[in-house]
């Protein structure tokens, strides 16, 4: 991926101009679902939320 700016300073273009369908699939398929990022999350979770999960397990005291 370059890391030059793409147009200069205030000026805009239409996506994708000047990338050939090519490169734009190549970009696209080195992407990565945010979903598959953080599903260990979800799964971790899917009971309630750890926080919520030990605040339920916490009598009044230990919240002060």
């Amino acid at each position: 991926m370059s890391e030059t700016p793409a147009t200069d300073a205030g000026t805009t273009q239409p996506a994708g101009e000047g990338v050939d369908d090519a490169e734009l699939a190549e970009q696209v398929a080195e992407q990565t679902d945010s979903n598959l990022e953080v599903e260990d999350a979800f799964e971790r979770e899917s009971g309630g939320a750890a926080t919520d999960t030990e605040i339920a397990k916490a009598d009044a005291d230990d919240l002060q």
